[in-house]
């Protein structure tokens, strides 16, 4: 099972909407998904129907977690129940306080892919991803700020890395809200690509109305736009994405 951290220190990047096009794409294509929300707005789950139900919190305080089959091919585990806060107060108290999350989800078995939406901040939540997953993925929102979040990202990254000693990969900077008609979006992609060279992947998501609007009635672009820009979009990053997660 391949291991994806969705990650940003950044928020408004399309992190949550990344996610779950990229959850969905991989089960059409086959791929047994499993999405897990580890942020405590429960953007995720949200997306999916799923309010207040147990989860990844749960599953930490508890060790009890329901899995969700929320399309073919696709499972989901909430963020769950419990505070947020409870949570990161049980993990300090731990011998190994980077491991519990990933002793917790690697019971699930029989899954080609997990993707892991993290929250936009640094905690011991996400340190604890970063400790479970094998490759990162960083969405970045083509604006002024960008590049500062993805940065950021990267030296987090490489602090785990080197305080574990594990091999994480970056799997890509997938660039987002992209519009052609502005000089800023032009402007923040070309910085990207000659900073970030060929971490940064060929696909990027345009700005696209109907993604937000998918959202409001609980499906995937896949759902509610198939030949929208952003259905395209986001089909051929997950394209790119799964071969590089191969190769």
């Amino acid at each position: 099972m391949r291991k994806i951290a969705v990650i940003t220190s950044k928020g408004g990047t399309g992190k949550t909407t990344t996610s779950i096009n990229f959850g969905h794409a991989a089960a059409m294509m086959g791929k047994r998904t499993l999405m897990v929300d580890c942020d405590a707005q429960g953007s995720l789950s949200l997306a999916f129907g799923l309010n207040g139900v147990q989860g990844l919190s749960d599953l930490l305080l508890t060790d009890r977690v329901d899995i969700y089959n929320v399309r073919q091919n696709l499972f989901l585990v909430g963020s769950g129940k419990s505070d947020i806060y409870l949570v990161e107060r049980y993990l300090v108290q731990q011998a190994d306080l980077d491991y519990p999350l990933a002793r917790a989800l690697d019971r699930f078995t029989g899954v080609d892919i997990a993707i892991l939406d993290c929250s936009p901040s640094i905690n011991i939540v996400n340190s604890n991803v970063l400790n479970y997953v094998d490759s990162v993925l960083i969405p970045v929102s083509m604006d002024y700020f960008a590049m500062e979040g993805v940065a950021l990202t990267l030296k987090i990254v490489d602090e785990i890395v080197n305080d574990s000693k594990r091999n994480i990969q970056i799997l890509g900077i997938l660039p987002t809200f992209f519009d052609s008609r502005t000089k800023i979006s032009k402007t923040i992609l070309g910085e990207v690509k000659e900073k970030y060279g060929d971490k940064v992947f060929e696909s990027m998501i345009r700005i696209n109305t109907q993604i937000k609007e998918s959202q409001l009635y609980h499906k995937t672009i896949f759902e509610y736009a198939p030949y929208s820009y952003g259905a395209y979009d986001y089909y051929r990053f997950a394209k790119e994405a799964l071969q590089k997660l191969s190769g």
